[in-house]
């Protein structure tokens, strides 16, 4: 039997849908990313369906309520059922679960998908149009076709408004195109699972958007050689345009990062969803040429909010002079706009804290600084290993972002992990603190490459 999800894959890259049926222990296990937006999904899920008050709910717990729903979902049409939530169909080797069907009269239907994103995405209409096909092998119609994704201009204001939270667009036109080729997709993706070998595993046969995430599976496949890099591997250094970049720095300069949260749900007023809101912030300061260097941070560790404590902290601690310097910086900036947003009390304050934000990734971007060790990459967890070789994050509770936002939201928010608080809060503070304290060391390996005096 070919699920939804399998046709997903092959469209994607036929040789996922074959390693799935034929050779799993090849894909990797679902990771923290992945695990978030499938969970964003479910918390999604129940503000829809309050807006179906007739709804059926179906739905399954274990495999055998999956192995019933088919037989469950004919009954609860036969019983006269107008809106069924999770219904399952089966036809021609096929199956699919769909997320809300609703009659409209006799076997003509509207068929609903909920989806976690801000917007309808391509992947939306194919996923709609195999369940199109299956549906109507059915005997039914499917008259409209729509995906219920989030509003991202809702701002909560007291309790979640579920019609403000969400969105209806109307894709009929465009999944009754797709489907006219379904079935011939549909029919391959059968010989393609059932094949002897696999097909073609090349990354740039990957569709949809999914090259990047293919490709970390390829490369688990066809693992290449570990790269040896000669002894005396030197980094191509443009002493001119780093003096440059160095000359422009203001003192004091401040080594800034945030860790930050978010929710398709926000989970405090004056947010919207998927905003990303400061829990945490490091920042090292050295205040004169040669200078000591001195740290600061903040933590919020009670289960509220923590943007207007962390703005007011920010703003003291930041001063009214020198350079800010970030890591990319576009993320810190985004998120101090909606600082400014939410508190006009501070909204002056953190523009001109904004203005004086500078980019510590830019020599590495523009190759001013160019270590072929790094791999053509900018990012901060490959320059640091090159630049910077006795600092690592291996040794750390928390070692990226991701674990960071979530680990603090189970410690603190949900509480899930109210027993490990502590320990959760002390990992956090060495993680964040460690991301500022690699800036100050590869700053400073910037001005001994470039022979300046700053």
């Amino acid at each position: 039997m070919i699920s939804k999800s399998d046709y997903m894959l092959f469209l994607r890259q036929p040789a996922w849908l074959w390693l799935k049926k034929n050779d799993p222990s090849k894909l990797p296990p679902v990771d923290a990313a992945t695990q978030a937006m499938f969970d964003a999904g479910h918390a999604f899920e129940p503000y829809v369906e309050s807006l179906f008050p007739e709804c059926v709910a179906l739905g399954f717990s274990d495999f055998d309520e999956y192995r019933s729903l088919p037989l469950r979902t004919q009954q609860a049409f036969e019983s006269g059922a107008q809106v069924v939530f999770q219904p399952r169909f089966e036809w021609n080797g096929f199956t699919c679960i769909s997320d809300i069907v609703s009659v409209v009269e006799g076997k003509t239907v509207d068929l609903y998908e909920i989806k976690s994103s801000t917007r309808v995405k391509p992947d939306h209409l194919y996923d709609l149009a195999f369940q199109k096909t299956v549906i109507e092998g059915n005997g039914f119609t499917v008259r409209n076709v729509s995906v219920i994704h989030v509003n991202n201009q809702y701002v909560r204001m007291g309790d979640v408004n579920p019609k403000e939270l969400t969105k209806f667009a109307d894709v009929t036109d465009e999944v009754d195109e797709i489907a006219l080729k379904t079935p011939e997709y549909m029919e391959a993706a059968k010989k393609a699972a059932k094949q002897a070998e696999m097909p073609d595993p090349n990354p740039e046969l990957a569709k949809l958007g999914s090259k990047s995430e293919w490709l970390k599976i390829y490369e688990n496949i066809f693992p290449s050689e570990p790269r040896v890099w000669p002894e005396d591997t030197q980094p191509v250094v443009n002493k001119l345009e780093i003096e440059r970049f160095l000359s422009e720095l203001r003192y004091p300069l401040y080594f800034f990062d945030y860790e930050t949260m978010q929710g398709l749900v926000p989970y405090f007023d004056g947010q919207r969803p998927y905003q990303q809101v400061p829990f945490q912030y490091s920042l090292h300061i050295i205040r004169e040429p040669g200078g000591e260097v001195e740290h600061r941070e903040y933590l919020h560790k009670e289960n509220t909010n923590p943007a207007p404590d962390l703005a007011k902290q920010l703003v003291k601690d930041m001063g009214d002079s020198g350079s800010i310097i970030t890591w990319n910086m576009s993320f810190e900036k985004s998120v101090n706009e909606e600082l400014g947003r939410m508190y006009p009390e501070y909204a002056e304050q953190i523009t001109a804290i904004n203005e004086r934000v500078v980019d510590l990734m830019i020599p590495f971007k523009a190759k001013w600084y160019d270590d072929p060790r790094c791999e053509g990459s900018a990012s901060i967890k490959k320059v640091l290993p090159v630049v910077c070789p006795e600092l690592s994050y291996k040794d750390l509770g928390i070692q990226d972002g991701n674990s960071a936002q979530r680990l603090w939201m189970e410690a603190v928010l949900d509480e899930t992990r109210a027993d490990q608080k502590e320990q959760i809060l002390a990992d956090l503070t060495e993680y964040c603190k460690m991301d500022t304290w690699a800036m100050v060391e590869i700053f400073r390996e910037l001005k001994e490459a470039s022979g300046k005096v700053v």
